[in-house]
């Protein structure tokens, strides 16, 4: 019987928190330090004392032992999201392909992050803490420009642009 309970406490309390592990590890402990201490009894009236004595040292060291054997969950290391990243740099956006004459142009566009938004707006229920990432909406506003190709002189005006991004 108590082989049977001790093979199902440990198949069912394999990936769990530590209060389960240090509970199971404790339950597992005193189940077979009270066996034993009943079995290695060296007589018929200390029976019941050995197998108490035996399952309260069982229970300790199982405790101790789920303690230390328990695998910490890994924190995750997040990239700063936050508005003081450094400029992103984009080499060549394509904003003249409608004219011919300007194809081949591609002025260099800088984004600076202005706002940083966080979806939902609403707090998350406590189960989900931890469980879900959290969306972010990060607007971005770049320079004015002005181009000067051959006789033609660009006026490209500040624009903005929107990240939809998840934390790291």
């Amino acid at each position: 019987m108590s082989f049977r309970l001790l093979i199902f406490l440990t198949l069912f309390t394999s990936c769990s928190t530590l209060k389960r592990s240090v509970i199971s590890g404790s339950l597992i402990g005193a189940v077979t330090g009270g066996t034993g201490g009943a079995v290695f009894s060296p007589n018929e009236e200390s029976t019941n004392k050995n197998a108490y004595l035996g399952s309260l040292l069982g229970a300790v060291a199982g405790a101790g032992l789920a303690y230390l054997m328990h695998e910490k969950p890994k924190k995750k290391e997040g990239k700063s999201m936050l508005l003081d990243e450094p400029t992103l740099n984009h080499k060549e956006v394509p904003l003249f392909d409608f004219s011919p004459e300007l194809k081949n142009i591609k002025p260099e566009v800088n984004f600076k992050p202005i706002k940083k938004y966080e979806v939902p707006t609403e707090k998350l229920p406590k189960e989900l803490e931890g469980k879900v990432k959290k969306q972010f909406i990060i607007e971005y506003q770049s320079d004015s420009q002005t181009l000067e190709i051959g006789n033609r002189t660009i006026q490209i005006s500040p624009f903005k642009a929107w990240e939809h991004v998840y934390e790291q």
